[in-house]
C-alpha cells in the first residue's frame, strides 16, 4: 500500500518509536518490553558503583526503583500482554539481587 502525503511518498517501516514507546508493525507489547527492560538494564550498569557501595540496602531499594524500575516500567499502562507475554511483564529478573516488594 502507497501513500502519499503533499505529493510526497511516505516510507513503509516495520518500527518506530513515538513518545518513547515502540511501535511495530504488528502492533504488540512484547517489542516495547523487552526495550525497556533493557534500558532498565542499562540504567542499573549506570549506577552499578553505587549500588556495589557501602550504602544501606534499603537506600539501595530506593535508587533501584528511582533510577531502573522507573526506566524499565515507563508506559506500562498502555502495554497489551498477550499469553505467552506474562513472563515479561514481571520483571523478576530486573530486581538484581534486591528481593521483590
Amino acid at each position: 500500500m502507497k501513500m502519499t502525503v503533499n505529493g510526497q511518498n511516505l516510507e513503509r517501516v516495520k518500527q518506530f518509536c513515538y513518545l518513547g514507546s515502540l511501535v511495530t508493525e504488528d502492533c504488540k507489547s512484547c517489542h516495547d518490553i523487552r526495550r525497556r527492560i533493557a534500558l532498565g538494564k542499562e540504567a542499573f550498569n549506570k549506577k552499578s558503583d553505587l549500588m556495589r557501595g557501602s550504602l544501606s540496602l534499603h537506600l539501595k531499594k530506593r535508587m533501584m526503583k528511582a533510577f531502573v524500575w522507573s526506566v524499565a516500567l515507563y508506559e506500562r499502562e498502555t502495554w497489551t500482554l498477550q499469553k505467552e507475554d506474562n513472563n515479561l511483564g514481571d520483571l523478576r529478573h530486573l530486581k538484581c539481587g534486591f528481593g521483590g516488594e
